[in-house]
């Protein structure tokens, strides 16, 4: 019989089977042959999770549970799980502790700290969340209590705004009358920068009656003297605050009889009388260069 080369065609046979080379060893594997392991190995999970009468997550969780077992014996497992800095606040402390879902007796590698990080966040009443594992078997949660820096009106109820613009869902608005108070749509995250923008310029920051949102990209603040101060957008807010402040100690234009003062042009401040104060002065709108 003639000699047939490898990659000679055979008129009239059937076709071979499709395999693949293991670069490593030469050798042919055929994919049908994977395929057919693949299958016989799900079939195989899946009669015995019938064999243990449960489902395959039971199968799972028992493979966790010995897992632990094996930490625990190995002596990897967590032997305690400590909450810093709310030591003023134990009921928050316990709550943070519980929200982590991380009990003495697990596997410390099960103990993810970014998982951690996020289901602790998620109580929404804590900033700046961090968590280390330290070996042993010490998992170490830092976190501050979410402070309120304003309250917010939703249209309906006084909402109590924390440090990263977030809602308090517990806070009680009666219990926090001094914050600063806040209007429109989008003023809950954008309250930090302005609450910190207005910290650093306290001859303004107590004479702000209320901070309304505009167009969620800046501020309109009106004062306990009546005057609606117009601010820039965000990226300008703390010069604009600043230039006020310096304005308030020269001249304390905001007790002016003034209906608006309007900073968001750069350079000008623009005047707007009130009423009263035109029909005793007649005074117009003017412009005054600082």
């Amino acid at each position: 019989m003639p000699k047939i080369e490898r990659n000679q065609t055979v008129p009239n046979h059937r076709r071979q089977p499709a395999t693949i080379i293991d670069e490593a060893t030469g050798e042919e594997v055929r994919v049908s042959s994977v395929i057919f392991g693949i299958v016989m190995l799900i079939a195989i999970l899946v009669a015995t999770a019938a064999w243990m009468g449960g489902s395959m997550s039971q199968i799972g969780s028992r493979f966790g549970g010995f897992m632990d077992d094996t930490a625990r014996v190995a002596g990897v497992d967590v032997r305690s799980v400590t909450v810093i800095g709310l030591e003023l606040n134990p009921a928050l402390a316990d709550e943070v502790r519980a929200a982590a879902m991380i009990e003495p007796g697990e596997n410390m590698f099960r103990a993810d700290p970014y998982l951690i990080q996020r289901r602790v966040e998620a109580t929404k009443k804590v900033l700046n969340v961090r968590v280390h594992r330290l070996w042993p078997g010490q998992v170490v949660i830092l976190a501050d209590a979410a402070e309120p820096v304003a309250l917010w009106h939703d249209g309906r109820d006084w909402k109590v705004v924390d440090g990263l613009g977030r809602l308090l869902p517990d806070a009680n608005a009666e219990d926090h009358g001094n914050l600063l108070r806040l209007a429109g749509m989008g003023a809950p995250a954008a309250a930090p920068q302005l609450t910190r923008a207005l910290a650093a310029n306290p001859d303004i920051n107590d004479r702000v009656a209320v901070a309304t949102r505009v167009g969620e990209r800046r501020w309109d603040m009106r004062f306990v003297s009546g005057v609606t101060v117009r601010l820039p957008e965000d990226e300008a807010l703390d010069g604009a605050l600043d230039r006020l402040a310096k304005l308030q100690v020269r001249t304390a234009l905001t007790q002016r009889p003034l209906d608006m003062i309007d900073l968001r042009s750069r350079g000008r401040v623009y005047l707007r009388a009130s009423e009263q104060a035109k029909l005793d002065a007649a005074l117009p709108l003017k412009a005054e260069r600082i």
